[in-house]
């Protein structure tokens, strides 16, 4: 079956369509890759400008840090703080690109306060599972989210991610969230042992089953460091690119990534063996 279009502000996201570059634009200090973060004006549009000049199609806004705890040691904040955070730049973000926002949160406040600045798609690491009112708040405003498999703890297998989805999935579509409407992320890294997240990346197909675009998020994270033995997330950024081949190759619509010109330039890559590939298939 061919996979869902969905509309993020124009931008198609599908199985017929390119991969897409999701930038990440972190405004949180606890976040794991320090490089990434900043939340002053100018730095912001600068980070911005450049992205965009490096070919990203979504810029992903995260106030709070989602990096696992027990890997990490990132300190939970309050909702107060990543509203502060997130309002105070916000519109410094959209004076700099007329790109697609998206944020990056598990509270149903933060994302309406977003959405009514203009950001145009949601992106709940928890899959609505989190915040009982964000579903309703993501029908009743007729963005697309992306749902992220989370198993509460950290899932142990691809068959818990798998029905982490089916319940992040059916609480959408209760919620009335059209088809159309929903992204998937089978939820790389947050804490999982590094077998688990090979074995998701070397078998994404398994996740086509819900008939919905794919976002797979690599970049720099543990289960990279721990294989080439890179603690420090900078030095992260060939391994990252090697992931994010095999994702492109294995279904991926959407590569999240915080290095947007290397990564465009390796989707492009796998997207012209995946084209040849499929062409002698044909």
């Amino acid at each position: 079956m061919v996979k869902q279009c969905v509309d993020v502000d124009g931008l198609c996201i599908g199985e017929k369509y390119p991969v897409r570059l999701m930038g990440i634009l972190n405004l949180s200090p606890e976040s794991f890759y320090k490089v990434t973060i900043t939340n002053e004006q100018a730095a912001i549009q600068e980070f911005v400008r450049k992205m965009e000049n490096d070919g990203v199609d979504i810029i992903d806004i995260g106030a709070a840090s989602t990096a696992p705890k027990t890997v990490y040691g990132t300190s939970k904040i309050s909702e107060e703080k990543e509203l502060n955070r997130l309002t105070s730049v916000l519109g410094d973000i959209t004076d700099a690109t007329n790109l697609p926002l998206s944020i990056d949160t598990v509270s149903s406040r933060v994302a309406e306060v977003a959405i009514d600045m203009g950001v145009v798609l949601v992106n709940d690491i928890s899959g609505l599972q989190n915040d009982a009112k964000m579903a309703d708040l993501v029908h009743s405003r007729d963005v697309p989210v992306v749902l992220m498999a989370n198993c509460g703890t950290p899932c142990s297998s691809i068959q818990s991610a798998l029905n982490s989805l089916k319940e992040s999935y059916a609480i959408a579509t209760k919620a009335g969230i059209e088809h159309d409407k929903i992204l998937l992320d089978p939820g790389i890294g947050f804490g999982k042992p590094a077998n688990v997240d090979f074995e998701i990346l070397g078998n994404l197909q398994q996740f086509a089953q819900f008939n919905q675009p794919l976002v797979v998020g690599v970049s720099r994270k543990a289960f990279i460091g721990e294989l080439l033995n890179q603690e420090d997330p900078a030095e992260r950024l060939g391994g990252s690119l090697a992931a994010t081949a095999i994702a492109v190759y294995n279904g991926a619509n959407v590569i999240r990534t915080h290095d947007v010109k290397e990564t465009k330039m390796t989707v492009q890559i796998a997207e012209a063996v995946l084209k040849q590939t499929t062409n002698h298939e044909g």
